[in-house]
């Protein structure tokens, strides 16, 4: 099965969806759930006023191109920025496995929909690199961050990521960096300012993010523990198998890995920091996370690890989904 992605064709598209309606059969008898609450922002209300009161087929559908818009937009900007010695699909492919087999981004929830997000901000910040003059960018990403922490609170966690990739990126001046901050505050200076003008003042804090230090895993389901185990082990593996690439990458495509890796280590933490949504919030780690796993895929020239780790992960993703 793997062997199908490793190829550049067009084709793969179809296989991409096949694969994901394959993965996810368990929605055609029982519709994906929506998951939000109160304190992930407006998109909690979004998803809790109009995304749940849809059809459950209409549901169903809007999962699979949730899931399949995000990988092929992952994949895209992978393959443009060529970060990968090879274009494939398999980080399309990583992603959809992912989303299968945890159990908590198997559902329609803020974080699975705040990957738009993270994807679209990803695509905006590494295109710094060769920007002679950046402050229009600077300040569009600090504006799609600001926006989309009001709409996610929990994507509060990318901010030391922009200010990471910044000093990495480019050289340091004091003006983009200004104007970066000016584009993350603008969104909350607009919605103080609306708040102001209806005299509901204190409820201004509802959309500031909330920190809930707390540990999730402490009370984990048998299913959720093995998918955890599962991913791990892909995980390192991937990651064993992307430090091996590192001397063959250009020091530009270097620094986009390790704007990747911190994005990976912050949402790694995210459930941790923001745990009133549980581990419903990880779902944001998918889209670094199925960047490095999918070192795991495309690297071996030995197909045999790359197809245990495949059918282990759908044997899995049976088991979780079995009655």
């Amino acid at each position: 099965m793997v062997f199908l992605f490793r190829d550049r064709s067009d084709i793969n598209l179809l296989f991409l969806v096949i694969l994901s309606v394959a993965l996810h059969f368990h929605i055609w008898v029982n519709p994906p759930i929506v998951v939000a609450t109160a304190s992930d922002g407006i998109l909690a209300y979004i998803l809790l006023h109009t995304i749940k009161q849809m059809h459950p087929i209409a549901l169903m559908f809007l999962f699979q191109f949730m899931i399949l818009s995000q990988a092929i937009r992952l994949n895209l900007l992978l393959s443009n920025l060529k970060m990968f010695q090879k274009t494939t699909y398999l980080p399309a492919f990583t992603y959809i496995l992912l989303t299968a087999l945890f159990p908590y981004w198997d559902v329609i929830s803020s974080g699975l929909v705040a990957n738009f997000l993270v994807i679209w901000i990803l695509v905006k910040l590494l295109r710094l690199y060769n920007q002679n003059q950046a402050k229009t960018l600077e300040f569009t990403i600090g504006l799609i961050l600001g926006c989309s922490i009001l709409l996610y609170a929990p994507m509060a966690i990318l901010i030391p990521v922009v200010l990471f990739a910044m000093a990495i990126i480019r050289p340091f001046k004091l003006v983009e960096w200004l104007v970066l901050l000016m584009g993350i505050l603008l969104p909350f200076y607009f919605m103080f300012t609306y708040i102001f003008l209806v005299g509901k003042l204190s409820d201004f804090s509802y959309f500031l993010p909330r920190l809930d230090w707390k540990n999730p895993f402490f009370t984990l389901e048998q299913s959720v523990l093995l998918s955890l185990i599962l991913i791990g082990l892909q995980f390192f593996l991937g990651l064993f198998y992307w430090q091996t690439q590192q001397a063959r990458f250009i020091i530009q495509v270097r620094k986009y890995w390790g704007v990747l890796f911190l994005v990976l280590i912050l949402t790694l933490f995210q459930p941790i920091i923001f745990s009133a949504q549980a581990l419903y919030t990880s779902a944001i780690v998918l889209t670094p996370l199925a960047c490095f796993i999918s070192f795991g895929f495309s690297v071996p020239k030995n197909l045999l690890m790359p197809n245990i780790l495949f059918w282990s992960s759908v044997a899995l993703i049976v088991y979780n989904h079995l009655p």
